[in-house]
């Protein structure tokens, strides 16, 4: 019975992600609400209700985005759970949906999961862990926090995370993937570069003003791009060069030359953010889930995370890139990718999500 539910709930899912973001579905009841921030201050948050609650809870940790817990796709995700019977949380991390890359972002991450410990009712409820992306890194860090150690998620499942920030960003500039030594080019999207550079460039000298490139990033990461483009007409000399090398994905010496010294001067901060460094220390069960044709995470990272965990399970799916299901696949091979991708998700469920 239990197996069969699993893969239902399996299939639930892979139908809502394909149907939900525009319309959630009858089942749901879903609420815009608050929690008290670090200081107290009420911290938008979505919740999705499941007309017939099996008693199970998700805390859905988004990704560096200024969509934040509105993003299209979370709430889709979050709604293709729902329908299992599952309630499903969303909170704003204030530090994620501004893209500041800080440490602050792993005590909001604890924070919320504390706080929603206390609510009525989930005082001894056990509470499943979902990052997405960066979100991934983050709640991967937050199972070595001491509350998290002392009472920990029943399950955790990152989908299109890191390991490497380093390896990422190479990735990024060159779209090329070795994999067994089999070299996969893809077109990357320049997101993660400009977030690196835009938390980043303001830190380190590089032996010229880049006010005006900090300005640009600033602008785009807050998807104000019409803005951005009419500043970069306005740049001349070496920021033209760099701010244009940044959106272009353009790996040139002087680009090669700022990341090496980002890389070396905010070693710490970097650190922090790449599992490569920590993870060896979880031992939560993990359940990983890495689309092949990601072009903003290589799907090699999870390979990597994978073999470093002590207790985790690895999906890489063909079907999926970074937060969309691929169309550029033959109809037979979506079917055998769909067949895998339900016996996954079907562990998760039987493994962790379904009480």
């Amino acid at each position: 019975m239990n197996q069969i539910r699993s893969i239902t709930s399996a299939l639930k899912t892979l139908n809502g992600l394909q149907n939900f973001e525009q319309s959630a579905p009858s089942s749901i009841r879903e609420q815009d609400g608050h929690y008290p921030g670090l200081s107290n201050e009420d911290t938008p948050l979505k919740i999705f209700h499941p007309k017939n609650p099996t008693g199970a809870i998700l805390i859905l940790y988004p990704g560096a985005s200024a969509k934040g817990e509105a993003h299209p796709k979370m709430i889709a995700l979050a709604r293709s759970i729902a329908v299992n019977g599952i309630q499903v949380y969303i909170p704003r991390i204030p530090p994620l949906i501004n893209l500041k890359l800080s440490k602050s972002i792993l005590e909001w991450t604890v924070h919320f999961y504390q706080w929603l410990k206390t609510q009525p009712g989930h005082e001894n409820s056990p509470i499943n862990l979902a990052g997405i992306s960066f979100g991934g890194v983050i709640v991967l860090k937050a199972c070595l926090d001491p509350f998290l150690l002392q009472q920990p998620p029943k399950s955790v499942i990152v989908f299109g995370t890191s390991y490497d920030v380093k390896t990422s960003m190479k990735f990024m500039y060159n779209g090329r993937i070795d994999h067994n030594g089999n070299i996969i080019k893809l077109t990357p999207d320049p997101w993660c570069v400009i977030v690196l550079f835009h938390n980043y460039l303001n830190q380190v000298d590089v032996g010229y003003p880049t006010n005006g490139v900090q300005e640009v990033l600033q602008l785009m990461v807050r998807d104000q791009d019409d803005q951005a483009q009419d500043l970069i007409e306005d740049l001349v000399g070496e920021e033209k060069v760099l701010i244009k090398d940044i959106i272009e994905l353009n790996m040139s010496d002087e680009s090669n030359r700022i990341m090496d010294i980002i890389f070396q001067d905010c070693a710490d901060q970097i650190e922090f953010f790449s599992p490569k460094y920590w993870c060896k220390n979880i031992n939560n069960e993990v359940y990983i889930m890495h689309g092949m044709h990601d072009t903003l995470s290589p799907f090699t990272e999870s390979i990597k995370l994978d073999s470093e965990l002590s207790n985790s399970h690895l999906f890489i799916s063909g079907i999926f890139k970074h937060r969309v299901l691929s169309s550029e696949m033959s109809i037979f091979s979506k079917w055998k990718e769909t067949f895998k991708i339900i016996l996954f998700l079907s562990q998760y469920y039987k493994g962790g999500l379904l009480p």
